[in-house]
């Protein structure tokens, strides 16, 4: 029921009184009738709430539903082979594709070996879930040494679901990185680098005319204990001689030191 026929139920019972003048009986048929309009009223008004509470909570749900899905790509610093190669890289974390993917930075970065732009795509057309975009940047060696700036500030714009436009906040800051201290861990890259170097030195190696690679063998051992026998028999000579004729020994002691300071 709208206001108006609410006001034509309220005049008609009114004329009801005032024309038949009713009895006792009518009187509370009249307020039992008007007691349920009331409560029916207020039940339709809190149904109505109810209603649209439940309608804001599902266009809640689908918003968030709808920025779940959609893509969240970001521009980030990362190591790469070590943890004085630093990378540019751009990744989707999202769950579904970017697309139109640009990068905003400033200053823009380079490198401190030549000072020269990063180089990086104008346009990413698609990226996929998951999908990553990398490129050096920089040594940490040699970026200490230079006077490029360390904080880069700018942002990463894509396009998602419904062509929506989206953006991610970007801060690179080299700071963080130079005042690292790390442990050396060797890997694949470094054993690979190993025999790249071994490779390298056998390519040295050149076979005499009759072919086959001169090796030459030292026993170590041997020759130590042998010199070790002969600084000892040396001092038991020189002690008996000292023993026997002391002063003829000092005198040759004497004359030996200055040819030795010569």
């Amino acid at each position: 029921m709208n206001e108006n026929d609410w006001a034509d139920l309220a005049r008609e019972l009114i004329r009801a009184v005032n024309d038949n003048g009713p009895n006792a009986a009518e009187i509370w048929s009249a307020v039992g009738t008007w007691i349920t309009l009331v409560v029916g009223g207020v039940a339709l008004y809190f149904a109505k709430g109810q209603l649209n509470e439940a309608s804001r909570a599902r266009t809640q749900t689908k918003e968030l539903e709808l920025e779940k899905s959609q893509p969240y790509v970001v521009l980030t610093m990362e190591e790469s082979v070590g943890p004085e190669f630093i990378d540019l890289v751009v990744r989707n974390y999202g769950q579904t594709m970017a697309y139109d993917v640009k990068i905003e930075l400033d200053p823009w970065p380079k490198r401190a070996e030549d000072e020269q732009d990063v180089k990086v795509p104008d346009v990413i057309p698609v990226m996929a879930p998951g999908q990553v975009w990398r490129t050096h940047w920089d040594f940490g060696r040699e970026r200490i040494k230079s006077e490029l700036p360390d904080r880069h500030v700018g942002k990463v714009t894509y396009l998602g679901i419904n062509k929506a436009e989206l953006s991610s906040d970007v801060i690179l800051d080299w700071s963080i990185y130079k005042s690292r201290i790390w442990t050396v861990k060797h890997g694949m890259h470094d054993l690979a680098k190993a025999v790249r170097d071994m490779r390298d030195t056998h390519k040295k190696w050149s076979e005499p005319m009759n072919g086959g690679l001169k090796v030459v063998a030292r026993d170590g051992d041997v020759k130590d204990e042998a010199r070790v026998r002969e600084v000892e028999e040396y001092r038991r000579q020189r002690a008996a001689e000292e023993a026997e004729n002391p002063t003829q020994v000092r005198r040759r002691v004497q004359q030996e030191q200055p040819e030795e300071q010569q």
